[in-house]
């Protein structure tokens, strides 16, 4: 997930200064991204600002410089908006930080889309699962430029592998009661609106 998305679903949560997203980007930022630089922050800012999607005001400061707190406009929130209607893209692996990123975006910004992205990955999932998991897994060398020993290469390897499986099947697990919780709430939230209009 980009970027610039994700500091915009930042700053469209919760308005404030560059330093305020480099602390929120510190704390919370390392589960759905690598941490940015403040100068790839303010990078940011300012094209999220050239784009229309972000605006500030300058907060007086005493005995420290100006801040500017940057919020989203509607044009920026049109622009989240319009992420959370584009399929999710699953990553080759399912550890790599783009899910929780674009999982908290649409939790946040578009709540009815999170059950078609969980879908998606499990859809993805179980194709991996059925492609790889009993795969043919050859070890052999061909004229080798270093001593080998492929007996410890196999018996290690294979323990990866085992291990990996399971946390894949762990993960599908979770991602499908995820998915049936999410239908769920979605659904008495859904009646909650309906009664309230009545």
């Amino acid at each position: 997930m980009k970027f610039d998305v994700i500091l915009l679903m930042l700053i469209a949560t919760e308005p404030g200064t560059g330093y305020d997203m480099r602390r929120r980007l510190s704390t919370e930022g390392v589960f759905i991204r690598a941490n940015a630089d403040q100068s790839q922050i303010y990078r940011t800012l300012a094209k999220l600002q050239q784009n229309g999607f972000i605006d500030f005001v300058e907060e007086k400061r005493e005995n420290a410089p100006d801040a500017k707190v940057y919020s989203a406009t509607p044009a920026g929130v049109k622009h989240l908006w319009d992420f959370t209607e584009t399929d999710y893209d699953p990553p080759a692996r399912w550890q790599e930080a783009d899910f929780g990123a674009h999982y908290r975006c649409l939790m946040w910004i578009n709540p009815e889309a999170v059950p078609r992205m969980l879908r998606i990955e499990l859809k993805f999932r179980r194709e991996q699962i059925a492609k790889y998991r009993n795969r043919e897994r050859i070890f052999k060398v061909v004229n080798p430029a270093i001593d080998v020993d492929l007996a410890l290469v196999k018996e290690f390897s294979d323990l990866g592998h085992d291990v990996s499986a399971q946390a894949t099947d762990e993960w599908v697990e979770w991602v499908e009661s995820l998915l049936a919780l999410w239908t769920q709430r979605l659904s008495e939230r859904a009646q909650r609106r309906a009664a309230a209009q009545n």
